[in-house]
């Protein structure tokens, strides 16, 4: 089964998303009391952990795009393998009427 990304919500409710949380928020703070750049807060305190959030996300959509992908695979491959037996069974009836339908067609 394909992994179930969270919303920002629950990514902010694990130890991880809490850290990065405090760090960008610490990050954001020092940058605007301290240092005085309001660039280096909004990079840092902001799009970096937003990236990341978004990368996540987006691993996490091409991971279900992938198990998508191999589940119709392994149906179609199913779907052959059962078409496959089944014509079998009729090919063995068949190749009579389809070798003189060629020769028909040969002629014209």
């Amino acid at each position: 089964m394909a992994h179930d990304p969270l919303s920002p919500s629950e990514a902010l409710r694990t130890r991880t998303g809490a850290t990065l949380a405090v760090v960008s928020i610490l990050t954001l703070v020092y940058s605007l009391v301290i240092v005085g750049q309001v660039l280096f807060g909004l990079i840092v305190g902001v799009a970096l952990p937003a990236s990341l959030y978004l990368s996540y996300r987006l691993f996490a959509a091409l991971d279900a795009l992938a198990d998508a992908a191999q589940r119709i695979a392994d149906a179609r491959d199913r779907e052959a393998d059962e078409a496959a037996r089944f014509d079998s069974a009729t090919e063995r009836d068949a190749p009579s009427s389809q070798s003189s339908d060629r020769l028909a067609e040969r002629e014209r």
